[in-house]
């Protein structure tokens, strides 16, 4: 199975028709190598994906994102060397509306500050989902509660530096695996061996004396 096709199948299909970048389906495709096998199975697992962190809004961040480096790029375009002055200066006539800058554009292009301030703001906020979407693959088989205490609890953290999230990322991991080992050892030991059924239809549990009546009876 082409994982990567496989991906972008499925957000047209089941997921809104979510346009992820290239680096975000990559991403995805690294994720989910070896661990899925089936198409049933990969849905399954950007269902739950998608379930606490929408495709369609992780799409509309990559627009963003590629929306203001193209505003970047053209910044950063070299100014032509000026031409000399004709004899007489032709009037330039002036743009048509369909050239005009954007409002939202200008705004940030107008200050160095603004700019700083709207491309730090992106960034931040793609650190932030590309976060949780690491948090929920560490949690792809964990049940709906368990998943939203985690990510609730992500939402109040802030990490100084990416060490400290991969640290956290392992703790999440850890926690999960003994989370689900608790869980399983829980139900060990419930099932009594010496009861049976009074006649009132519920299930009486053996005293002492009736288990050692009962191993007494048996003759080696």
């Amino acid at each position: 199975m082409d994982i990567k096709k496989a991906i972008r199948a499925l957000l047209q299909t089941k997921f809104g028709g979510a346009q992820l970048s290239s680096a975000r389906v990559d991403e995805l495709a690294k994720r989910f190598e070896g661990k899925v096998t089936t198409e049933e199975e990969l849905e399954a697992k950007m269902g739950a994906i998608n379930e606490y962190l929408p495709f369609t809004d992780l799409a509309k961040d990559d627009d963003r994102a590629r929306s203001v480096q193209a505003e970047l790029d053209k910044l950063k375009t070299p100014t032509p060397a000026p031409q000399p002055t004709p004899p007489e200066p032709t009037p330039v006539p002036a743009p048509a509306a369909s050239e005009e800058v954007p409002s939202w554009a200008k705004a940030i292009i107008d200050g160095n500050k603004t700019l700083t301030e709207t491309v730090q703001a992106l960034k931040s906020e793609k650190i932030v989902t590309d976060r949780q979407s690491l948090i929920l693959g560490k949690l792809a088989n964990a049940d709906k509660d368990y998943s939203a205490k985690v990510l609730r609890d992500f939402s109040r953290m802030s990490f100084a530096t990416d060490e400290d999230f991969t640290t956290y990322l392992t703790d999440v991991e850890t926690d999960f695996a003994n989370h689900t080992q608790t869980q399983a050892e829980s139900k060990l030991g419930k099932d009594s061996p010496f009861s049976s059924v009074g006649k009132d239809g519920k299930v009486a549990e053996a005293s002492q004396a009736e288990v050692d009546k009962l191993f007494g009876d048996i003759k080696i």
